[in-house]
Parts: structure tokens; C-alpha cells; sequence
């Protein structure tokens, strides 16, 4: 599991790839809300408000921000997925499998709302270790878990470690199936200049997402092209 940004630099070769991170790859200089993160609140996935001066305060710098320049003009495609929205969409699978009939929109909101994922992600520096576990079988529903990273330190440092690499699958899980599943069971919302986001979903999510974005582009809230892509977006590089 890649650690750090020159980690992620090494490993990715020569040859294009898609990578998704957990991690906003544009940040608002001020306190300006990125248009992805309109869109995002009207399909009910919570995602970290974003500005410069939020980053620097609660991580010390906007790190994804500078990994997206260190891409810059290479053969990669670099964009943003949300890792508890990938176990949000596996535990909704177990109860919607994959080819179901879409439910509508005012069905699906409904029932959406009632699916939670695991708690795992740190609060207040802890982990939550009653989370670990159902957030790695939600994972085992999509990969193959057997080479799993053990932690690298004892203790709660353990758990965190623990929790980071959850983090770091729910991302392969996403690249793998913009790269390799049904087109229907993810979608991409927004551009690399105002927010690019890749998150598995259905075409529930997909259709709701594009209601929304379409009357928030006509209300002059976005800028980001209202058509949310997933069936029929093409290969990452021609995004």
C-alpha cells in the first residue's frame, strides 16, 4: 500500500492509469463551496468542506492538490472518489443487487437515506474498531482480500492503520469498476478544473444526480457540465 505521495509517484509507471484518491484535487482560495460538493449534498453523500484555509488548518495543506500538479501533463487521470460512499454503495447492493429495476426517484431518496456504512474513520485521533470489520467484509463483496496489509504499529495506532487501508481499497474498488464493471454502476461528476468526483452507484444515482446538476447549472449555481457521465463516458484519458 502506497504511503506517500512519491510512493504513488513510483508506482505508477509509465503507462496510463486511472487514479482515484480520497483527497480533493481542487481547493476554492477562499471559503467558496467546489461545485461538485453542490451536487453532491443534493444526492445526500456528506463530503469534507473544501477551502484553503479549512485544509491548512485540519491537514496542514491541501496534499491532493499537489499530487494532481505532480500529474500534471503526464498519461494519468487523477480524480476523487469518497470511500464511504463505495461501502455505502456495497451495503446498498446487498439489499439492491446489480441489474435490479431502477426504484425511481422518490423511492430510491427514501431508502437511501436509511443505509449507513460502517463507522471506522478516526475521531478525535481513535479509530473505531467495532467499524473494521464490517467495513473489510463490505470491501470483500467487490475484492479479492487475501494480500490485506497488516498494521504496521500496535496499539490504536494499529486500528488507524487498519482504517487507512480501507480507505486505500474503497479507492481500488472505485478505479476498478470506472475501469473494468458496468458502465450503469458508477458515474463522474464535474470537471478536473472544478471538482472532478468518481463513485460507484446505479442508475438510480445516476439519474438523480443529473436532475440535480441540470437545475443547479440553470440556476447559475455550477458551472460543471450539468450530463453526468458513467454509460457511455469513455476511457479516463478522453475525459
Amino acid at each position: 500500500m502506497c504511503g506517500s505521495d512519491e510512493d504513488i509517484l513510483g508506482s505508477l509507471g509509465h503507462d496510463p492509469a486511472l487514479v482515484l484518491v480520497d483527497a480533493p484535487l481542487m481547493v476554492p482560495d477562499g471559503a467558496g463551496r467546489r461545485d461538485v460538493e453542490h451536487v453532491l449534498a443534493w444526492l445526500d453523500i456528506p463530503a469534507f468542506p473544501v477551502s484553503g484555509a479549512r485544509m491548512h488548518t485540519v491537514y496542514g495543506g491541501a496534499r491532493g492538490a499537489r499530487l494532481a500538479a505532480a500529474l500534471a501533463g503526464g498519461p494519468h487521470v487523477l480524480a476523487e472518489t469518497i470511500p464511504d460512499q463505495v461501502l455505502r454503495q456495497l451495503l446498498w447492493e446487498r439489499q439492491q443487487p446489480p441489474g435490479a429495476a431502477p426504484l425511481g426517484l422518490a423511492e430510491y431518496r427514501a431508502r437511501w437515506l436509511g443505509v449507513r456504512p460502517p463507522a471506522f474513520r478516526p475521531r478525535g485521533g481513535r479509530a473505531h474498531p467495532e467499524g473494521l470489520g464490517p467495513a473489510r467484509d463490505l470491501l470483500a463483496d467487490a475484492a479479492d482480500l487475501t494480500a490485506w496489509p497488516g498494521p504496521t504499529r500496535d496499539g490504536d495506532l494499529a486500528a488507524l492503520d487498519e482504517a487507512a487501508a480501507i480507505d486505500a481499497t474503497a479507492c481500488a474498488v472505485a478505479s476498478h469498476r470506472c475501469l473494468h464493471g458496468d458502465p450503469t454502476r458508477w458515474v463522474l461528476i464535474g470537471t478536473a478544473q472544478r471538482g472532478r468526483m468518481v463513485l460507484p452507484g446505479d442508475l438510480d444515482l445516476a439519474e438523480r444526480a443529473k436532475v440535480n446538476a441540470t437545475r443547479l447549472a440553470r440556476e447559475g449555481v455550477i458551472s460543471i457540465p450539468a450530463d453526468v457521465a458513467g454509460q457511455g463516458a469513455g476511457a479516463p484519458q478522453s475525459w
